[in-house]
């Protein structure tokens, strides 16, 4: 069976990540030319090269994030491989299409939620330092505008107190202010003027 044996390590990105998949495939006993190490074409599709191995191989991964680079494509890889007669084993996730395709499926979709969750997150991460590189504000609009700060501090200089200068900015013209942000803008400014 060894010599039907392949390793896969399509959805690792950078070189570190590869060596240490390398590693761990070598250790289950694939040799380092036997182990698959391009990204797919189509990142919702399976890889061209599975079509390339005979029936009854076995395809190890250390993860199924290393069969594609989507949940879609993970997805349409296990489904090709199990109609080509193709055993997909992941170490991380304990998914063995060897066993009951059945007793799989929740293993397979529990999984695939995960990574999509986690892919999600990345993509998320990436926006946000993206925004932030080209200058953009993130979070909410600031509730202490410009307006609003001239306003209170003519007023704590003419001696009134907290609640009336928030009620009396609370109708001024921005986002909604609560008197928790204004007492902290408030303590900030003080702060600052000894």
């Amino acid at each position: 069976m060894s010599e039907n044996r392949y390793g896969v390590i399509s959805g690792m990105r950078n070189a570190e990540d590869r060596q240490v998949a390398i590693a761990r495939l070598a250790s289950e006993g694939i040799p380092t030319d036997r182990i698959f190490t391009t990204n797919p074409e189509e990142p919702n599709a399976p890889p061209v090269w599975l079509y390339s191995m005979s029936a009854n191989s076995e395809l190890i991964a250390p993860s199924l994030s290393a069969l594609n680079l989507s949940t879609q494509g993970i997805a349409a890889t296990v489904e090709a491989a199990r109609e080509l007669g193709i055993q997909i084993r992941c170490l991380d996730e304990a998914f063995d299409s060897r066993n009951d395709w059945q007793s799989q499926i929740d293993t397979l979709l529990t999984a695939l939620n995960r990574l999509d969750r986690k892919g999600f997150s990345d993509r998320t991460k990436i926006a946000l330092q993206e925004a932030k590189a080209r200058g953009q504000r993130l979070g909410r609009k600031p509730s202490m505008t410009d307006l609003r700060k001239a306003v209170a501090i003519q007023m704590i200089e003419a001696g009134y107190k907290g609640t009336r200068i928030w009620k009396t900015l609370a109708v001024l013209e921005g986002p909604p202010i609560s008197q928790s942000a204004y007492y902290l803008w408030q303590k900030t400014w003080l702060a600052e003027r000894k």
